[in-house]
């Protein structure tokens, strides 16, 4: 989803001296990781209509395993702090690389009845590349979106929906 590269920026942060040299050096480790997942996604958002294929998406999701790990031997709380919306991005991430990001996959070839999915216009091709749209989808269209993702592709995938709902609402500050 082209949304989350919108939203994967790495702020810039200066560690005060009351960082430890190993903490340092962790962020840096942790940056690394994150550098490498912004590498992925720029390949295809937002420079190219291509989505990003699912393999990307496991890929990015098994770095995104080894930065949290990281993130969490952080004990310095400005260089967590420098790190730490990835605990956001990559449950979005997650969501995405599991079964609702093949549903949405899917569904965006088959559109869902709009007749019976008010929701419907949100599985279109790039319907979700602002922030505003995104929001839409895990705020005001929760339940519908829920529902056409059961309906078409089962409950785990509305399941890893509503578990990915409160890390995207908070990533995208909606």
């Amino acid at each position: 989803m082209k949304l989350l590269f919108l939203i994967l920026i790495l702020p810039p942060v200066a560690l005060s001296s009351g960082c430890t040299t190993t903490d340092q050096i962790r962020f840096l480790q942790c940056k690394g990781t994150i550098v490498k997942i912004q590498d992925l996604l720029k390949l295809y958002a937002p420079y190219t209509d291509a989505s990003i294929p699912p393999t990307v998406f496991k890929q990015i999701s098994k770095l995104c395993k080894r930065t949290l790990t990281c993130v969490e031997q952080i004990e310095c709380v400005e260089a967590k702090k420098g790190v730490s919306m990835m605990d956001y991005a990559c449950e979005g991430i997650e969501m995405s690389a599991g079964p609702f990001g093949d549903c949405m996959v899917k569904l965006q070839s088959n559109l869902p009845d709009p007749k019976k999915y008010q929701c419907s216009e949100l599985f279109e091709k790039d319907s979700l590349d602002t922030i505003s749209k995104g929001c839409k989808m895990f705020t005001e269209d929760v339940e519908c979106v829920k529902n056409v993702a059961k309906d078409y592709c089962g409950a785990p995938a509305a399941d890893a929906f509503k578990k990915g709902i409160p890390f995207m609402k908070n990533l995208m500050k909606c």
